[in-house]
């Protein structure tokens, strides 16, 4: 993720220069590509596969966001409601206005076997998700309907209070991500070069179009595996539900050489404002559902090869990424903010796939051996539109995720804590000795916090244990071997234990604050240490993190293998039964040895007492 910006006084220079100019220096992140480029003279390209940050406030990094006053009477009810096991909570209404006076509010639950009202409120009786039916009346005689989503943990789970939503509203630069709940909707928009026929033949790009929207919005059956949609709609229990809408391609007079070294935003904002311009019934407040003044995400899928297939790794353009614009948002005509662009061969698998699918080239970067399309790629880099940063070492020295999960290699389904980040999860955190039996995490996102201190923020330092799984968003990658090189997931349950330390720095108007928060609205905050390893060869400061090669050995998401060991996941590196983990058995794998990164001691071990059936039964101890 371009999270590091390393500023020297040169830099310092080069920074005020490019502000007086208007200009934006972009953080770019391209999987498994690590390079430096000099851009147009608006822009300077620094590292990575994710995150393209646009530094043109550096300064004065937030901006306030417009206020809209009511025109009309209104009632706001709230999306989503999470509930422990016999825990009672009030749905949010919220009125437009003060002098909007709420007469009468009767609700209905649609299962009453999960939840029920109970005096005006929400009780959660068992462990699943319903939805509750919300009519508000108001004294002038308005009726407001609306549906409440309940989604009931198990008793004793902790609701942290902060998503990557916060994240984006908090953060040092004009962030923005699609929404982690709800029915976001999506605008896709392929892009035809004057040179495309040379990769697809013209008889078959409107097969080739209909793909794109099977990868990211069509259905398990079409694609064979997961699609975009799919598969997070199965990650988040049914909290986020992609929608979208697959443009004609977009044809322009360029070459897809006049883009090898940039401008996905420039012929991405042409591809926008043609679709718009000739769709006047499609309204861009369509793709901005949560009100933000943004579109909730914008994908560009261009009718070229990626450049290792070119055979030119100096064409880093053409590559598949997540850009920020970093535009001001607009809520009568929302601005695009996040985008991804990626080339149309990820979908296939280089060879006879490709051929009978372009009907001309043999170009692909996926694998279909197992599945019709293959959406791998589109997922992960969904992952960056949704807020995550990516959790390998661009310097290729160490893998500290061990390859397998979505946002490291591209296979499996997210780690525990990306899931807690977009809040589709509780954890237990216990406060004295006991024992659980957890869930494999697959089935019940089940996992178990341990901290030194209060916690209430995903973006903290602490443990996250959890029960491995082949199964899930797990099986299709433990069954295959995905382009046959990449981790392939272990068949056998085991305990996976996260280091996590996703601590975040803030702006104080003159320099980074090394004092780490984990409270988004504290200041304007930035991610403050990532996965990326220091080389003074490569000279990859700018990579590690903006407080400088001092955190270089800290990592926001480390898995700590049971061996001390450094390979990708495998049943030999997880924790088993009979198995007791305490840090001073592992110093090895933390910075400061017996100590967490903040410098204390974890306070707490403990022993896998049994692994059965998809269940755990672990007992934790405090020190």
């Amino acid at each position: 993720m371009a999270r590091r910006v390393q500023l020297t006084v040169e830099l310092f220079f080069i920074i005020l220069l490019f502000k007086l100019n208007n200009s934006a220096i972009i953080l770019a992140m391209k999987k498994r590509f690590r390079f430096l480029t000099l851009l147009p003279i608006s822009a300077l390209l620094l590292s990575g596969c994710a995150f393209i940050d646009f530094f043109k406030n550096l300064f004065n990094p937030t901006e306030e966001k417009e206020n809209e006053k009511p025109t009309k009477e209104n009632i706001d009810i709230s999306d989503v409601l999470y509930l422990s096991v016999g825990d009672v909570e009030e749905i949010k209404i919220t009125p437009s206005s003060r002098d909007v006076v709420i007469k009468t509010v009767t609700y209905v639950s649609n299962d009453t076997s999960v939840a029920i009202i109970e005096n005006n409120k929400v009780k959660g009786v068992a462990i699943g998700q319903t939805s509750i039916s919300v009519t508000v009346k108001t004294e002038k005689g308005n009726t407001f309907k609306g549906e409440t989503k309940v989604v009931v943990s198990a008793a004793g789970k902790t609701k942290l209070r902060y998503t990557y939503d916060d994240y984006s509203a908090y953060n040092a630069y004009p962030f923005d991500n699609c929404p982690l709940e709800g029915e976001p909707k999506l605008l896709i928009l392929p892009i035809w070069f004057s040179d495309s026929t040379e990769f697809i033949k013209e008889s078959k790009r409107e097969e080739v179009r209909d793909d794109i929207r099977k990868t990211i919005i069509g259905t398990n059956e079409e694609t064979g595996w997961r699609s975009v949609k799919t598969f997070y709609h199965e990650e988040s229990f049914g909290q986020l539900n992609i929608k979208g809408t697959v443009a004609d391609w977009y044809e322009t007079n360029d070459s897809y050489l006049d883009y090898i070294d940039g401008g996905s935003e420039t012929i991405g904002s042409k591809a926008l404002s043609n679709y718009f311009s000739t769709h006047s019934s499609d309204k861009r407040t369509n793709y901005d559902t949560n009100g933000d003044g943004y579109l909730d995400g914008v994908i560009f899928v261009y009718a070229a090869p990626d450049c290792f297939n070119l055979g030119y790794e100096d064409m880093n353009n053409l590559w598949a990424y997540c850009s920020w614009t970093m535009a001001s948002p607009n809520k009568t005509k929302p601005a695009m903010n996040v985008y991804f662009w990626g080339s149309y061969d990820f979908m296939y698998a280089e060879g006879s796939d490709a051929e009978a699918k372009t009907g001309k080239s043999s170009y692909g970067r996926g694998d279909t051996d197992y599945c019709n399309i293959d959406s791998h790629c589109f997922i992960h880099e969904f992952g960056h539109v949704l807020g995550l940063p990516d959790y390998y070492d661009y310097s290729g020295q160490y893998s500290p995720a061990a390859g397998f999960s979505m946002q490291d290699n591209n296979v499996g389904g997210h780690d525990p804590y990306s899931v807690l980040a977009y809040g589709w999860g509780e954890p237990y955190i216990p406060t004295e000795t006991t024992t659980y039996e957890i869930n494999d995490f697959q089935s019940s996102h089940d996992v178990i916090l341990l901290a030194n201190h209060s916690i209430d923020s995903p973006f903290d330092e602490y443990l996250l244990v959890e029960l491995y799984s082949p199964t899930g968003l797990n099986k299709f990658d433990s069954d295959h071997c995905y382009l046959g090189r990449y981790p392939i997931g272990p068949e056998e349950y085991g305990i996976r234990v996260w280091h996590v330390d996703a601590r975040l720095t803030y702006w104080n108007g003159y320099s980074w604050s090394t004092s780490l928060t984990s409270n988004p609205r504290k200041g304007y905050v930035y991610q403050a240490i990532s996965n990326t390893y220091y080389d003074s060869e490569k000279d990859n400061k700018d990579a590690i993190s903006v407080l400088g090669t001092d955190y270089a050995d800290y990592n926001i998401l480390e898995l700590i293998r049971s061996d001390d060991g450094t390979g990708d996941l495998a049943y030999e590196n997880m924790f088993v039964e009979d198995m007791t983990f305490d840090v001073s058995n592992h110093t090895s794998q933390f910075v400061n040895g017996l100590n967490m990164n903040n410098g204390q001691p974890l306070g707490w071990s403990f022993t896998v007492d049994e692994i059965s059936d998809g269940t755990a039964t672990i007992t934790v101890t405090k020190n």
